[in-house]
């Protein structure tokens, strides 16, 4: 089962769902041009979730397909790994706890200290939804957790 409903303090958990529901994400559908940055702390040589997406029909709260997610700028001091799975829907709130196949993005933080960026791309399923570009920066020191 996903980690899907459980945030670590200081760590983003980005969550999607399908045509109509976040409109914020329906505005920015298809535009690569707009990034979405995101940024993290961890610690040296740990593994951590940066993102867990997923679509929903908001509708019937029918799961769709775990949306595809492609590496578009690796990391250089630690490395990126795209995971599927299952996990439990929160979004809308009449979908609680209904089994959604998911797509999770790990940051694997090597020893070296300093700034790591990297970014991704999520294509969804819903056309309104689209393919979106998210940017990232993780800040790997030795007090982050």
């Amino acid at each position: 089962m996903s980690r899907f409903r459980k945030q670590a303090a200081g760590h983003a958990l980005l969550y999607l769902a399908a045509a109509g529901l976040i409109s914020m994400a329906a505005a920015h559908a298809g535009n690569s041009a707009m990034p979405q940055p995101r940024a993290w702390s961890v610690p040296p040589g740990k593994a951590t979730l940066l993102a867990t997406y997923y679509e929903i029909v908001d509708a019937n709260c029918r799961p769709l397909m775990a949306p595809a997610v492609r590496i578009a700028t690796r990391p250089a001091l630690g490395s990126l790994t795209i995971s599927q799975g299952v996990g439990l829907a929160d979004n809308p709130s009449k979908c609680a706890n209904i089994q959604v196949p998911v797509t999770e993005v790990y940051y694997q933080a090597g020893k070296q200290l300093g700034q790591d960026n990297f970014s991704w791309e999520v294509r969804f399923q819903s056309q309104n939804l689209g393919t979106q570009r998210v940017q990232g920066a993780v800040a790997i020191t030795p007090g982050a957790r």
